[in-house]
């Protein structure tokens, strides 16, 4: 079936505590890297969330066999055929999913992969000035 490339920034990081469960399994490659956005820590929740923006946002860019990608939809409660038809706007669930212009962490670009995101950080959303996301994640 192929591979995927998928950029993780929160709990799917290696050291993340869905790691294991969602990736270990399906990794064929991983590398650190960086993509442009602002990224939030959601305490209250114990996962981070980034959104579109002008800093960087620090992870990994995982390349997983794509059987992985319904997997790491259900987590993100992503549902991908139920929405395709709908704009941003109408869509109440927490992530979606695009893809976006991966950099390595010199700021070299390294190719696309995909992203879990929101339109805008909910309430209680902490920015993380640094970019990236350290809590919660062991």
């Amino acid at each position: 079936m192929g591979t995927i490339d998928v950029f993780v920034y929160g709990t799917l990081k290696p050291e993340g505590i869905y790691y294991q469960q969602y990736c270990a399994a399906y990794l064929k490659q991983s590398q650190p890297a960086q993509v442009q956005g602002l990224l939030y820590d959601l305490p209250h929740l114990g996962y981070p969330t980034m959104t579109m923006g002008d800093g960087w946002v620090k992870g990994y860019l995982l390349t997983l066999d794509a059987t992985a990608m319904a997997r790491l939809d259900y987590l993100e409660g992503y549902n991908p055929d139920e929405y395709q038809n709908m704009s941003i706007d109408d869509i109440e669930e927490e992530y979606t999913r695009q893809r976006a212009m991966v950099f390595n962490l010199a700021g070299q670009p390294i190719g696309e992969a995909w992203i879990y995101l929101m339109d805008k950080p909910p309430i209680g959303a902490v920015w993380v000035a640094s970019g990236e996301w350290e809590a919660y994640a062991k």
